[in-house]
């Protein structure tokens, strides 16, 4: 069993977030905006981790601890309060992924925000070519909803993104 925990931001994982987010993959399949280190830290810094006030940040993330060590990170963002929905995000050191680590750490994150938040719906965007990301959500009981063309810009090209839904009472007969 994989001893997996949900972690509030320490400035000690801030170098392990910029070479996750450099990785191949995350490269190949985010729209990534360059950002430099500062702006990364201060990006950081500014997000919760405590959803009891699920209005005081813009958006909340979680450092994924597997043992002894970070390996990746969960987020929630895109929040519309007035419709009660959120976007989720979240993405695994390469060294660490086919491990199951990133379908449990996103089952922490669902638990969390489910029994935390009164938000009746959790959406996620994937590019259509993200084999392994489609698989963890669809593992997790995401629904496809639709397909998203020539959503977001990768490395100047539009890409076709996936929108994967799942519903609160969707989540709780999981």
């Amino acid at each position: 069993m994989l001893a997996i925990r949900l972690l509030p931001y320490h400035t000690s994982f801030l170098e392990p977030f910029i070479a996750w987010r450099y990785q191949l993959l995350s490269v190949r399949h985010n729209p990534l905006q360059s950002m430099t280190k500062a702006e990364i830290a201060k990006m950081l810094e500014s997000e919760g981790s405590d959803l009891t006030d699920l209005k005081k940040y813009e958006s909340y993330r979680w450092f994924v601890g597997l043992d002894e060590d970070v390996v990746g990170n969960v987020s929630l963002k895109n929040i519309s309060h007035g419709m009660g929905y959120a976007e989720i995000g979240y993405g695994i050191a390469e060294e660490y992924s086919n491990r199951g680590i990133t379908t449990a750490a996103v089952k922490l994150l669902l638990d969390r925000v489910f029994s935390e938040t009164i938000l009746r719906k959790l959406i996620a965007l994937v590019h259509d070519e993200n084999q392994g990301s489609r698989r963890v959500l669809e593992k997790l009981g995401f629904r496809e909803e639709g397909l998203l063309r020539e959503h977001y810009l990768i490395a100047g090209q539009p890409v076709d993104e996936v929108f994967y839904g799942l519903l609160r009472h969707e989540w709780q007969t999981t």
